[in-house]
């Protein structure tokens, strides 16, 4: 029985238009929240996504085996490949465009902040992130068969092996909640699991960027070099 229903998600995602981020996404959670108070985790960090080409970065407030539900964009643009997978993905394009196309179709699908993309199972999509987008994405089907296809890029192409353990980590501490939720006999075993996994997250998330170097201390490094 899913959790989550895709019109409710989709109209908790039509809440935040037209509002700055970061706080667009605060608007979204919590319009969730009122509707699932105890399925969502809002305490995992932004993380990077390479898959298929494209890069972005996500923030996933719930997953399990089954389904997922997350906040995912890039500010400067990306394009790539879908993947074809067993789960069916509904996004509602909050902030940007995007472009769509499928086999057999010669002239691109416009979405905007309001409009609804569905790629169904078994189906693949050609994605263009034009000069950047943000989205909210609800996932239904067998999730696990899909984590190939979010990790392989940055296990052998990319070699970013942070954002790989990230990425299962972060999956396997939301997964253990939703089994804990879910049956409550299990919960003892997953509490230590998902705690564990929490902490290797957070362990993991990068230093924040090192701010602009002021032109003064440019000068100052080219009369010593």
């Amino acid at each position: 029985m899913p959790v989550f229903d895709t019109e409710i998600v989709h109209q908790c995602a039509l809440k935040c238009l037209r509002k700055p981020k970061p706080q667009m996404f605060d608007v979204f959670a919590k319009a969730l929240a009122k509707h699932y108070p105890k399925a969502l985790d809002f305490s995992q960090p932004w993380v990077y996504s390479i898959a298929g080409g494209a890069m972005i970065q996500m923030k996933l407030y719930y997953a399990s085996t089954s389904e997922y539900i997350m906040i995912w964009g890039t500010p400067i643009g990306s394009e790539g490949h879908s993947g074809r997978h067993l789960a069916g993905f509904w996004d509602t394009v909050i902030d940007g465009e995007t472009w769509y196309y499928g086999e057999g179709e010669f002239e691109k699908k416009i979405y905007k902040p309001g409009d609804r993309i569905y790629v169904g199972p078994g189906q693949a999509r050609a994605m263009n992130f034009t000069n950047g987008v943000w989205a909210v994405e609800y996932a239904r089907g067998f999730i696990p068969l899909s984590m190939p296809f979010g990790v392989v890029e940055e296990l052998f192409i990319c070699l970013d092996f942070l954002t790989v353990i990230q990425t299962i980590s972060l999956y396997t501490d939301l997964v253990c909640q939703a089994f804990g939720q879910k049956c409550i006999v299990l919960k003892p075993f997953t509490i230590p699991i998902s705690f564990l996994a929490h902490k290797i997250t957070k362990a993991l998330k990068p230093t924040p960027e090192v701010k602009k170097i002021p032109k003064k201390n440019i000068r100052w490094f080219q009369k010593h070099i």
